[in-house]
């Protein structure tokens, strides 16, 4: 057993929350350790994380008719986790994260996005290897998204205009003021979008008809960088602006077309609700010493792992991935800012 299964299998005796909602980031940034470069780093992060984590909870297996009811509900984690388990026993992975994303898929922004985010990371890590310790983390990323359902106010593309996409949306898109935000966790803050129509009309404005995937992902990651970047105060939102969209690809694989395309639209949805829930921009110049980093893909790696911090680890291997793709100095200045600073 190598140190990414030994710690995916003590994460998998942990809850999926901690500390009245907060997620469960340690499957992920193991994973996402090995992606830059410093498997060597997971043992120490693991033993510095896995004491703040409740013990798993028990469940029982949800039948078929059954499901509906309980998607959404926390309190069935357990149950959603012990369902998933025997579903991969009876079929291929692959087949069953291509089925449950038909449905999942408008709930992008489940947990937070951590549903879709454990999943895919879960997925990079079989695609590396197939054990029945990463088969099992599939079934805990499939448990967190449906116990943790969330769908997001608008249908993306419902009422679209051609040529409406990621660089108009979170650059037109009016932030809600901070008098009207709802306190709390992201799952919670979304709420007052119910009552800011602007950002639902923007969100069913965009226009799904794409001619590239893996551009439209990049742009929005791109243009969520640079929000990063302006709003000092609300990195964790713009990490997650970045990450999901992001992990998006390593989905794509495993989705069918029609899939794939509403899924850019749930991604940008989700980004956008997290920058009208959270924007405080106040630019201030890098400083000195990030910039120097932001020279050094290595170096930004090195730090960002070094840190032990779940949302740098995340979010620079995620940056480093989209500017391999699309560069852009953006995604390296962001990187190296979490490296330091998250």
């Amino acid at each position: 057993m190598n140190d990414l299964d030994d710690a995916l299998e003590r994460f998998q005796g942990r809850g999926f929350e901690y500390a009245g909602g907060l997620t469960n980031h340690g499957p992920m940034a193991v994973e996402a350790l090995v992606e830059l470069g410093h498997p060597a780093l997971i043992p120490g992060f693991v033993d510095a994380y896995e004491p703040r984590l409740p013990p798993l909870e028990s469940g029982n297996w949800i039948a078929p008719a059954h499901r509906m009811a309980a998607r959404g509900r926390v309190e069935r984690l357990g149950d959603w986790r012990v369902t998933f388990e025997r579903e991969l026993e009876e079929g291929h992975w692959s087949d069953l994260v291509r089925r449950e994303a038909r449905t999942m898929i408008a709930g992008f922004f489940s947990g937070g996005t951590h549903g879709l985010l454990r999943v895919a990371h879960a997925l990079r890590a079989l695609e590396r290897d197939e054990t029945p310790i990463r088969r099992r983390e599939l079934a805990f990323g499939l448990a967190y998204w449906a116990g943790s359902y969330q769908e997001l106010p608008g249908v993306p593309g419902r009422c679209a205009e051609p040529g409406w996409g990621p660089v108009e949306m979170l650059t037109r898109v009016e932030p809600i003021s901070p008098a009207d935000r709802v306190p709390g966790f992201f799952t919670e803050g979304v709420k007052a979008l119910d009552s800011h129509a602007r950002c639902v009309e923007a969100v069913e404005k965009v226009d799904l008809e794409i001619p590239s995937l893996d551009a439209f992902v990049g742009q929005l990651c791109r243009s969520a960088a640079r929000l990063y970047l302006r709003s000092p105060g609300a990195r964790v939102a713009y990490v997650h602006a970045v990450t999901a969209p992001s992990a998006l690809r390593l989905l794509l694989p495993y989705l069918e077309p029609e899939t794939a395309r509403r899924a850019a639209g749930y991604a940008l949805q989700a980004a956008t609700a997290l920058h009208a829930i959270s924007s405080c921009e106040s630019w201030e110049e890098p400083d000195a010493e990030v910039r120097k980093l932001a020279e050094d893909p290595a170096e930004i790696r090195y730090r960002a792992a070094c840190s032990l911090e779940e949302h740098a680890i995340k979010f620079s291997e995620a940056c480093l991935r989209e500017d391999a793709l699309f560069p852009d100095p953006a995604f390296r200045i962001a990187a190296a800012d979490a490296a330091l600073h998250l």
